[in-house]
């Protein structure tokens, strides 16, 4: 018999527009952002959803998309580093089991003048401090 060592739930590039930036013009427009999550998770005892086959026993994704675009589009932080951290803490504070959420966060396209970069953004990773 198999036993699940390592759960994840993966969410990558996520579309939304939000404000969020130091700039005058960043904080006039909303700019497209796309976001990154990795959820490493605990399943609770005896509730394997990869055995079980139920919702209830795992992270349900829709749910991390709904805090995602709400702590995006309902903050207006200055920065990326800020936002990682609402969206982690929303996460955070609605789901149990959580061992770490990393959080990419990135502009499109990037607010470079003069210089073609494909991607700037931030990545961080969390540990909730009722993990234990």
């Amino acid at each position: 018999m198999m036993k699940v060592e390592d759960a994840r739930i993966l969410i990558r590039d996520l579309q939304f527009s939000a404000t969020v930036g130091v700039l005058a013009h960043e904080r006039r427009e909303k700019q497209k952002l796309s976001c990154s999550v990795e959820i490493e998770f605990q399943f609770s005892e005896g509730k394997d959803p990869s055995r079980t086959d139920k919702i209830h026993d795992t992270v349900d994704y829709s749910d991390i998309i709904e805090d995602i675009l709400q702590a995006g589009i309902g903050e207006s932080p200055f920065l990326l580093e800020r936002l990682t951290r609402l969206i982690a803490e929303r996460i955070a504070r609605r789901h149990s089991g959580i061992r770490s959420i990393s959080v990419f966060l990135k502009k499109i396209p990037p607010p470079v003048n003069g210089v073609f970069a494909d991607t700037i953004g931030v990545s961080l990773t969390y540990i909730p401090e009722n993990h234990s």
